[in-house]
């Protein structure tokens, strides 16, 4: 029975099943991450001493280890230091830093030989835990970064040496080799816009001292036409017109939505007050239309601008056409209509018919329809409670997502391989 009951829950209400397959899903990643951590045992070397191996290229770590002394048990943490080479180490990997160093600064260039891009130099040497700073003769040619000084290179190529001076702790060695620099090969489009920003910047040096800047007429013997660049202020004021407008328009219907729903939900409310309040004046022998005229006057005695009540409005609007004189049945059927939920429908047309038909029975309909109401509001309510309760599950849901990331994010990051 208890799990035909589950099963009926979750079929109401899918949001039962999503937390149980999240709740499933991170036990799973809870015990696979928890077991990979911690069934690994601490290695032994040759002599049965246990051991923490050091990572390579000198690169340091921390571990967080157990330690029983005694009765005691503590929790402590360990700095490893990486492993630093040996002497014979150390000069096979300046050996193997020579020969690749030269490589690893080409960047876009094919040779150095013929350099016309930008060189990259490097500041370590990857996976080798070796330095490097740069020295060159030429620094009117290349600066510290290896960028070219295009003003400063002729077209036949500038001669630059270039030493590397690679350090590993107190160990040093340095390696000289020679580049040849050229200026970066331009199209002729890139070369008329060359040409014409020193244009500009000789003109702009020429008038200084004076209160406007002479643009340049040609560059390269083709004239120069100039105008005003567009200037797109405009188009942001249009587009962020548009845009506001838009975002009005939705948020309009959005709402227009939103009142609907809430006067409905509003409405479904109040049909059992309504209700038994007319079977109440009924069973004291009023008429209905002194029963319908006693509770719309009452709600207009209470009514204020910002408790407004769409039924009870709608019931005092028939209340003035009964009193202007159109048909009191055709007003109790129009309410329904105008009110569009069933239930108002069914109870204007009760009463319209039982103006015709004449009022016996009407106690015991009103009374049946009541306790409906009654019902209807209970499951309303129940309902109302399991929304309420599923839009607390969203930021729930965010919170638990943000723990999973605090937990599991740093100990995948620490898992060894």
């Amino acid at each position: 029975m208890k799990w035909k009951s589950i099963k009926r829950k979750i079929r109401k209400n899918p949001i039962y099943l999503t937390a149980g397959v999240m709740s499933a899903v991170s036990l799973c990643c809870f015990v696979c991450v928890y077991m990979w951590d911690n069934s690994g045992e601490i290695v032994t070397n040759g002599n049965g001493e246990k051991i923490l191996e050091r990572k390579e290229n000198g690169e340091d770590q921390t571990r967080e280890m157990k330690v029983r002394i005694g009765d005691r048990e503590e929790a402590v943490k360990i700095s490893v230091s990486g492993r630093e080479y040996n002497e014979e180490e150390i000069r096979e990997a300046f050996k193997e830093a020579e020969e690749k160093i030269e490589t690893l600064i080409l960047g876009e260039n094919e040779k150095l030989d013929e350099v016309r891009h930008d060189l990259v130099l490097i500041t370590e040497i990857p996976d080798t835990g070796i330095s490097v700073s740069w020295q060159m003769d030429r620094s009117d040619v290349l600066d510290s970064q290896g960028k070219i000084k295009e003003d400063s290179v002729t077209e036949e190529g500038s001669i630059v040496k270039l030493t590397a001076v690679m350090s590993y702790n107190e160990e040093k060695t340095s390696h000289e080799f020679y580049v040849k620099v050229f200026p970066p090969i331009l199209s002729t489009d890139e070369k008329v816009m060359k040409a014409l920003e020193q244009s500009l910047l000789a003109a702009d040096e020429e008038t200084k001292t004076e209160g406007y800047m002479v643009l340049p007429s040609e560059v390269y013997g083709e004239k120069i036409q100039w105008e005003y660049a567009i200037e797109t202020r405009a188009a942001a004021i249009l587009i962020l017109g548009i845009g506001t407008a838009a975002v009005l328009v939705v948020s309009d219907s959005q709402r227009k939505k939103e009142d609907e729903k809430k006067s409905v939900r509003q409405m479904k409310l109040d049909y059992p007050k309504i209700i038994n309040k007319f079977n109440l004046y009924i069973r004291a022998g009023m008429t209905i239309r002194r029963a319908w005229f006693l509770i719309a006057q009452d709600y207009e005695k209470k009514r204020t601008d910002y408790s407004r009540r769409k039924a009870y409005e709608e019931m005092v609007s028939v209340m003035h056409q009964i009193s202007g004189g159109i048909p009191e049945g055709e007003c109790y059927e129009n309410y329904g209509v105008r009110c569009r939920i069933s239930s108002y429908r069914k109870f204007g047309t009760m009463l319209s018919q039982n103006l015709r038909k004449g009022s016996g029975g009407l106690t015991e309909l009103l009374g049946r329809e009541a306790e409906e109401a009654f019902e209807e509001r209970k499951n309303l309510a129940k309902k109302l409670g399991e929304e309420a309760g599923t839009k607390l599950m969203i930021p729930m849901f965010l919170m638990l997502i943000i723990v999973f990331a605090i937990v599991i994010v740093p100990a995948f990051m620490s898992i060894r391989f």
